[in-house]
């Protein structure tokens, strides 16, 4: 599952480190909270989407619905980014499970990424700037794909999840 794996770390590098707070200090590395969320059809597929040219990051690659943490909380943002993004209403979403966090770095940023699991009633999708295409995928499928980093740890860790609790503000 998602963990604090030895990508993370570079050799010289100082570290701190405090699980009780949930915080994770790199120096000179920004730490960014983000949500990714995957959409599942009935017949097991999810949605992944291939990030457009127009974003700041990661262009070209394959996602799920994510974003930068905003909202008050993790959940209400993930359901926030798929309305934008995939045209996708709340009132469509079932099942949400919320993962552990996955942790994801870049040179200047560490990602601290909520990953939530969804089934859709309603499949159909219309695409916002962000993405150039989308595919329905299953989940065995993922490693043909030119990803953001960590995506299959986050997917893991989404499917793995329990019932999120809406009302809990993120740190």
């Amino acid at each position: 599952m998602g963990g604090l794996g030895p990508d993370l770390f570079r050799l010289g590098e100082p570290v701190r480190v405090d699980g009780d707070a949930g915080i994770i200090s790199l120096a000179g590395v920004e730490g960014t909270r983000v949500v990714t969320s995957f959409l599942f059809r009935p017949d097991g597929r999810f949605l992944l989407l291939r990030r457009s040219r127009h974003v700041g990051s990661f262009r070209g690659r394959w996602a799920g619905v994510s974003g930068f943490l905003e909202d008050p909380t993790p959940f209400d943002q993930a359901v926030r980014e798929i309305r934008e993004e995939t045209g996708i209403p709340r009132s469509a979403l079932g099942g949400a499970r919320q993962g552990r966090p996955v942790y994801a770095r870049t040179a200047g940023r560490l990602f601290v990424v909520t990953p939530f699991r969804f089934t859709v009633r309603r499949p159909a999708v219309a695409l916002d700037w962000e993405h150039a295409e989308a595919r329905w995928i299953a989940p065995r499928e993922l490693a043909r794909f030119r990803t953001v980093p960590r995506l299959a740890e986050a997917l893991r860790s989404a499917l793995r999840g329990e019932r999120p609790k809406p009302g809990t503000p993120h740190r």
